[in-house]
This record gives C-alpha cells, sequence and structure tokens, in this order.
C-alpha cells in the first residue's frame, strides 16, 4: 500500500470517528453546505473543468495532503481534475482556498480584511468554517474559502466538501461507489463545525 494512501486511511479514519463521536457538534450560521447539479451557488466543477484549489506550502503538510485528496476526489467525482496550486495564486474567476488560521498568508490576509468571518472559530480547537467569498483576489470572482482554526480543523473542512460531492469517508474501507455528476455547485453562505472543549 502507497504511503500516501495509508494516510489517507488514518486521516480518513479519524474523521469518521470524530463524527460519530459525543464531543462533536455541529452548529450552522447561514445556509448548510448543500451540494446540487444544478446552476446555483459556487461553481465548484461544470462543462468538464473544476475550479482551481489553492493551499499555501506555508500551511500544515497534512493540509496540504488533504488538499491533494480533495482534488483527487473532485476528479473522481466530475473526471474533471482540478488544478492544485501552492506558490501562486490561480488565474481563475472562481478558487478553492483552503488553508490555516495564522498558517495560511492568503486566510489571514483575508481576515484582515474582513472578507471572512472566523469568529465562531478562532481561539478554538479542530473547528472550520467554509465560506463563499465575493472579489477574495483581484481577478477572482469569487472563492469557496475553506478555513481552520488549527490543522485538523483544516482538514475537517476539506473533507467535509469532499463527503458533500459524494465521496463517502468509508471510500477506501468499504468500496462505497462514487456517484458521477456532470456538474457541482456549492451553496453555502456559512458553515461552521467544532468541537466541545
Amino acid at each position: 500500500m502507497k504511503t500516501s494512501s495509508f494516510l489517507r486511511h488514518i486521516i480518513t479514519g479519524y474523521f469518521v470517528l470524530s463524527v460519530f463521536s459525543a464531543n462533536v457538534i455541529t452548529a450552522t450560521t447561514g445556509s448548510t453546505l448543500i451540494v446540487s447539479s444544478a446552476g446555483d451557488g459556487f461553481t465548484l466543477s461544470v462543462a468538464g473543468k473544476s475550479a482551481p484549489l489553492f493551499v499555501s506550502d506555508k500551511d500544515y503538510l497534512g493540509v496540504i495532503r488533504a488538499c491533494k485528496d480533495l482534488q483527487t476526489d473532485i476528479g473522481k467525482v466530475t473526471n474533471a481534475i482540478p488544478e492544485l496550486f501552492t506558490t501562486r495564486y490561480p488565474r481563475s474567476k472562481a478558487i478553492v482556498i483552503a488553508g490555516t488560521l495564522g498558517k495560511s498568508p492568503i486566510i489571514d490576509k483575508l481576515v484582515s480584511e474582513g472578507k471572512i468571518s472566523t469568529k465562531n472559530i478562532a481561539g478554538k480547537w479542530e473547528t472550520f468554517v467554509i465560506q463563499v467569498v465575493k472579489k477574495p483576489l483581484p481577478g477572482v470572482r469569487e472563492a469557496l474559502v475553506i478555513t481552520g482554526s488549527d490543522k485538523r480543523g483544516t482538514i475537517y473542512g476539506i473533507y467535509e466538501l469532499s463527503s458533500g460531492i459524494g465521496v463517502s469517508p468509508w471510500y477506501w474501507w468499504a468500496d462505497v461507489p462514487v456517484e458521477h455528476r456532470e456538474a457541482l455547485y456549492i451553496e453555502c453562505d456559512q458553515k461552521y463545525r467544532g468541537r466541545l472543549q
């Protein structure tokens, strides 16, 4: 078994256990994460092209690895593997950004500019928020932004999106089939999830 597959098994297993743990809470403000094949919301993939992903190379290695898994998962669902960027921003009207508070320069910049809200996750353990942000960067119309309070929080947020598009956390163990979709649209004003402390 390849090392990357083994690590994905471990991370996914931890994610699954956390989801079913009594210590996990789910709270939402605004809408929850809704994935559809209709033309509403953030365009994650359509017409054979997926929105590129960005994660800073300064973020945790586990977060970067989770983004690579998300890249693979989007490809599994749509047959359109998105590009993954770590050192420069994608040139695209719609992008996905994932990062950890205090580790990702782009996330910290969006927070300082008031473009993303972290009031529900700042200073907490293993929490994340997913938001659609308009004009996060020059030339970018909108971004789906996954922000984690810490490394695990960001990883949970990334796998939450994978789960939302139809890639089950059980995929690697139980061969849960992945349903193909021609298009993926994400409706999400804000989704917050955290662990009780």
